[in-house]
């Protein structure tokens, strides 16, 4: 009974703890700098907390879900953010948080759990994706992790279509799934690595050699093989940052948010990622918005000064600093013994 009161009060702290990283990562201003390429906008009014973005080279679109109670259904994106049309799926997901894109494969991941109360997580996927508004049958993997219940926004998929969830919070953890995962029971996740503090969303780089995860201030570049970071860069300062996405053309990185009428915005690919090659030889694909500047830049961005792009530059570092400070309160306070 004592040990069960000690996890309840580490729990409670921990989370009391992790709301406040929350609430300190959405004081900040949100205002973006001349410097800050907005890629498109997200106007449709059904897309109200676009949670994860993934291109999809074969149909020249991107795909994105509705945070958690949406239903069973993705919407796909122009690159100039409209919504071209939807695929729906009969299932009433508990919290969807990632989609990604591997080969004729789109993923849904229902891995949210704020709670961390859920004995599994689903992910599922629908073959051949196309945005025609119709009903389509899906198939569904089953996970477990090994070390009781997460919460997790981030799903990764490789070349080879292996799957990997990344939990959030104040140590995040990296859990790979197996090499071919049963339809019909439970599969157990086993962990990998470390990932960093509140992790929201991620993708492999080009080349599968790199992971690039997103948190609410920066986009942090892993090693694929080791786990280990490689680099660090700042976001545009936004709402909440949820979503990052390889561009269509293959050599930049799209960073998006929630929210009605967000912005997605467009950076470089972090320096040693190579650039898709089944993705920059398609004609279309060489159209899509990059980070050049002025390309698709945002009316209400190209407004700002040169003193407002230092600012919002500056603004994305601070914020980075202060969740990872705050984060390491958390990981103190969880490990503190009662």
């Amino acid at each position: 009974m004592a040990r069960h009161r000690r996890r309840t009060s580490t729990r409670r702290r921990g989370a009391a703890v992790l709301v406040l990283a929350l609430l300190l990562a959405g004081a900040l201003p949100s205002t973006a700098g001349a410097a800050d390429t907005v890629a498109f906008r997200i106007r449709d009014a059904r897309v109200v907390e676009s949670s994860g973005l993934a291109r999809d080279v074969a149909n020249q679109l991107y795909w994105t879900v509705n945070d958690s109670g949406a239903g069973g259904v993705a919407y796909g994106l122009t690159a100039s953010g409209r919504v071209r049309g939807t695929l729906n799926f009969r299932t009433e997901p508990q919290d969807v948080e990632a989609v990604a894109v591997q080969g004729n494969r789109l993923y849904v991941a229902d891995i949210g759990d704020n709670e961390a109360v859920r004995r599994q997580v689903s992910v599922y996927f629908l073959t051949n994706p196309r945005p025609t508004g119709l009903t389509v049958t899906y198939n569904s993997f089953d996970f477990r992790y090994p070390d009781g219940a997460h919460d997790a926004e981030t799903l990764l998929v490789d070349g080879s279509g292996r799957l990997t969830i990344v939990t959030k919070g104040a140590q995040g953890g990296i859990y790979l799934a197996p090499k071919s995962p049963s339809r019909t029971g439970v599969n157990e996740l086993r962990r990998v690595g470390d990932a960093p503090a509140l992790v929201t969303d991620g993708v492999y780089l080009p080349g599968d050699a790199q992971i690039a995860l997103l948190t609410y201030g920066s986009v942090v570049v892993l090693d694929a093989t080791t786990y280990r970071q490689v680099s660090s860069t700042p976001i545009p300062a936004q709402p909440q940052a949820e979503s990052l996405a390889v561009d269509l053309a293959g050599d930049g990185l799209l960073v998006g948010s929630e929210g009605r009428n967000s912005r997605v915005y467009a950076l470089p690919l972090p320096a040693g990622s190579e650039a898709s090659p089944s993705a920059t030889s398609s004609p279309a694909a060489s159209a899509a918005p990059t980070a050049t500047a002025g390309a698709g830049q945002d009316d209400t961005a190209d407004d700002a000064t040169p003193d407002a792009r230092g600012r919002g530059t500056y603004l994305a570092v601070g914020l980075a600093a202060l969740v990872a400070l705050v984060a390491g309160v958390v990981v103190a306070a969880i490990r503190r013994p009662d």
